[in-house]
């Protein structure tokens, strides 16, 4: 034991005398020795030797090869049984050298990866976001570089942790920025509720994906678009003073849960064509004027959809059809293969699968996502 004592500190005192040496072959072999000195021997040399190496090596770090840092990053990327200063070193290298580190290492802390965060370049932060495991700590600070390309890498890694209010601030900048929706659609730990209000501007194919990942049911989707659909009203002060009788009416049926489609039927019935259409856009959650597109334009089998989507009987169909045609002195008859046809959709169709056919074409009609 006493021997390899004695060979180390004979090491040591060589590299000293090294230091001396300010030739460029003099540096690299400087910075070889100490780093394999402290990488084989750290455990038999004293706190005060190595704190000496490591200041020595940031007096010379600048001036060795990124070739020669970066091979000892790579060698000690996975390690765990080397001092932290010599991982530090290398974590706040130019990113050439940093990366293995800052990807692989263990014995960097979330207060030294916080640090790095703020202080290096985005390509130390997109690094960052790529290690194995991420703490709630470490994303909310990703987050708050605003780097769509950091969100995104930390978003995809499975490793990653978010508090509530971390993904909630995600889930804000996703709403104009789509770059973001698919890779937090992606997400299995996305809480359930947060899902849900993001199926209100997604894309249909990513709409599909929500209904597919994170297995809501009709009536959770329905509260949530409802729910957003009245937040947005409320942020418009003068909304209420806007309304119309009909409207006003409409909304205190919703309120008190009695807007049915028995009022809807008895609206029509009455010749209240109106009412009858403010009432059906306001159930199946649709601008108005997208309403009579539906009802008017598209045809019969149109129709049949939104009647799916709003869990309307078969039977009732004709009767819709025909009493909303004769308001608007528009043709009634329909051929039998019509009728099959548009039948056949109640059969293919549930109210699921209804209501995202309904948001697609509310989307191609607006040019954006209305939910």
């Amino acid at each position: 034991m006493s021997d390899l004592i004695n060979s180390t500190e004979e090491e040591i005192q060589n590299l000293i005398k090294l230091a001396h040496d300010n030739s460029k072959a003099g540096r690299a072999d400087l910075f070889n020795g100490i780093t394999e000195l402290i990488e084989t021997k750290h455990q038999q040399i004293s706190t005060t030797e190595i704190d000496m190496m490591m200041d020595i090596l940031g007096h010379i770090i600048s001036e060795i090869e990124v070739s020669l840092r970066k091979k000892l990053s790579v060698k000690l990327a996975d390690r765990d049984d080397v001092p932290v200063e010599m991982i530090l070193m290398l974590a706040n290298d130019e990113i050439e050298v940093a990366n293995p580190v800052l990807i692989q290492n263990s014995l960097l802390t979330d207060k030294e990866l916080v640090k790095i965060i703020q202080r290096k370049s985005r390509q130390h932060q997109l690094s960052i976001a790529s290690r194995k495991l991420l703490s709630s700590e470490i994303t909310r600070e990703l987050v708050k570089t605003d780097d769509d390309g950091v969100i995104v890498t930390m978003l995809v890694n499975k490793g990653a942790k978010f508090d509530n209010e971390t993904i909630e601030k995600i889930v804000e900048k996703s709403k104009t920025r789509e770059t973001l929706q698919s890779p937090l659609v992606k997400r299995q730990d996305l809480p359930k509720d947060i899902a849900a209000r993001m199926y209100n501007w997604v894309s249909m194919s990513l709409k599909n994906e929500l209904l597919e990942i994170h297995n809501f049911t009709k009536e959770e989707l329905d509260e949530a678009i409802s729910t957003s659909v009245s937040e947005l009203k409320e942020e418009d002060n003068g909304y209420d003073d806007r309304l119309s009788a009909e409207e006003k009416l409409i909304q205190k049926l919703k309120k008190s849960d009695k807007l049915h489609i028995s009022f809807l039927m008895k609206s029509l019935r009455q010749g209240n064509i109106n009412l009858f259409e403010l009432a059906f856009a306001e159930i199946l959650n649709i601008p108005h004027e997208i309403m009579c597109n539906i009802l008017y334009e598209r045809g019969p089998a149109a129709l049949a959809i939104a009647c799916c989507a709003a869990k309307i009987d078969k039977s009732v169909f004709l009767t819709m059809f025909r009493l909303t045609r004769e308001a608007k002195l528009m043709d009634t008859e329909l051929s039998e293969a019509e009728i099959q046809h548009t039948y056949n959709q109640f059969v293919n169709s549930d109210s699921q699968r209804a209501t995202l056919i309904l948001h697609k074409w509310v989307e191609d009609s607006s040019r954006n996502p209305i939910f």
